[in-house]
């Protein structure tokens, strides 16, 4: 359910980052109807705050605190709590359980995860054969009643050409981004050098190979193919449950509960394979990597130009990542990442940081690209 709007209202006129930990408190006692006695800073994603909530009796829930801004007008809160609560009512136990929100101060509380993360060394075939398995068994939503409520998942491209378009889009943004730093040079250096010219090469060798595999760069994907995905999917965003630990009133030792949905909505699962395998957030091997891949063509059988698809768009894909990675030289963007870490990261370095993992990401499509490494 969601709270009483009131509320909100309230609280939207006082500034967050001057409250207390007093009046988070008092906030979510309103909130709850309990007696929040506790509320601890455990981390968080890039667009968010996250806290445990203790009541008096010890009881504990996940806050989490959206990130708004008016120039980023995506409802991250809704999107979020929406699917966690459509996943709840068909059956998924994979995800947390949603408990309220209130969407006027973007605020949302959910059942408190004892989890641990999981490194990249620990992940194995079995862990992205279980992944798969969930990526399957969305699929297998898309008739389901309430699906239809959804829209698409964030950045959802049904065709290339708008992949493309995207693509530009955030070099055109970045390229505009007005700075005199050493920072701002560089990047304009690699965007103008080395960024656009291999740009230009990879899009009419995508294009090829999507005709090979009989698709066409401006037809729209049928919806038919579609599927729902939570869009930033991986390891990156999950907790590997403790022994002992329930969901809900089941056992669930071991199991993995996957985190953030507020990219979640229709999907091409071309996009939703290309992602996985290229997300800069997990250090997967590249066996584990084609055990996956694998794993979900299996589950998207009824779709054999899947494969094919995947292989034409995963260059681009790389090369929207290079773009997305140069997202802190983007005033909003820097915004939302400062908001979201607990320690904000001195803002030269971080784009120092974020231009050599741009560059290592275009290495590793131009060794790639032409032989796609996941497939038998």
């Amino acid at each position: 359910m969601c709270a009483r709007r009131a509320l909100g209202r309230t609280w939207r006129l006082m500034c967050f980052e001057t409250s207390t930990p007093e009046m988070l408190c008092e906030r979510a006692s309103a909130l709850l109807g309990r007696n929040v006695t506790t509320l601890t800073r455990i981390g968080g994603g890039k667009n968010s705050r996250v806290y445990r909530v203790q009541d008096e009796s010890g009881a504990s829930w996940a806050l989490k605190i959206y990130f708004r801004h008016p120039l980023d007008t995506r409802d991250r809160l809704g999107v979020e709590y929406g699917s966690y609560s459509f996943l709840w009512a068909n059956g998924f136990r994979e995800v947390p359980r949603p408990i309220l929100c209130d969407p006027e101060s973007g605020w949302a509380f959910y059942e408190f995860i004892e989890g641990d993360r999981i490194a990249g060394g620990e992940i194995g075939e079995a862990q992205v054969i279980e992944a798969a398995d969930f990526l399957g068994r969305l699929h297998l939503l898309r008739r389901r009643p309430g699906s239809e409520k959804f829209g698409p998942a964030s950045e959802a491209c049904f065709t290339m050409t708008t992949l493309l378009d995207n693509i530009r889009a955030r070099y055109e943004k970045l390229m505009a981004a007005e700075a005199d730093s050493p920072e701002h040079k560089e990047l304009r250096g690699f965007l103008e050098e080395i960024f656009a010219p291999f740009f230009v090469r990879v899009i009419e060798w995508s294009q090829g190979r999507l005709r090979d595999c009989g698709g066409d760069p401006d037809r729209e994907l049928a919806i038919e193919q579609r599927t729902l995905s939570p869009s930033d999917f991986g390891f990156h965003n999950a907790l590997r449950l403790r022994a002992g630990d329930v969901i809900g009133d089941s056992p669930a030792s071991g199991r993995i509960i996957f985190l953030d949905f507020e990219y979640f909505g229709w999907d091409d699962p071309a996009k939703m394979v290309a992602d996985f395998l290229l997300h800069p957030a997990m250090d997967l091997a590249a066996g584990v990597k084609k055990a996956f891949a694998a794993s979900v063509f299996d589950r998207f059988a009824g779709q054999p130009a899947l494969p094919g698809r995947v292989e034409s768009v995963y260059p681009l894909f790389g090369l929207k990542w290079c773009m997305i990675m140069l997202n802190e030289f983007l005033p909003v963007s820097l915004e939302r990442r400062q908001f979201a870490a607990a320690e904000p990261p001195e803002r030269s370095a971080a784009q120092r940081q974020q231009l050599a993992k741009a560059r290592n990401m275009l290495d590793r499509i131009k060794r790639e690209y032409v032989n796609f490494p996941y497939r038998d």
